[in-house]
């Protein structure tokens, strides 16, 4: 079972290759376990950080380009950091 340090740690490793889904919501959603669906999912709109299953016939995730891509995972980056999450 992933938790979610994990997660976030998988997310810095690959910070600036990792591709990031926007949900119907709005919120970014990067995956951590493609076969099981799992992903870290950083409210926009609030300050909530979690890992959840998005299945895909469930769930209608967006894929960002690349520039967007970009503003997203700095904007995670951000919010982990603020949340003592990021630890380098």
């Amino acid at each position: 079972m992933t938790t979610i340090d994990q997660a976030v740690e998988f997310f810095l490793d690959n910070r600036d290759i990792i591709p990031v889904y926007i949900t119907p919501k709005g919120d970014y959603a990067v995956p951590v376990e493609q076969k099981k669906h799992l992903y870290l999912v950083i409210e926009r709109q609030q300050q909530g950080i979690f890992l959840a299953r998005l299945a895909p016939d469930l769930m209608r995730l967006e894929l960002l380009a690349e520039e967007p891509a970009e503003d997203a995972r700095a904007f995670i980056y951000r919010q982990l950091k603020q949340a003592g999450l990021a630890h380098f």
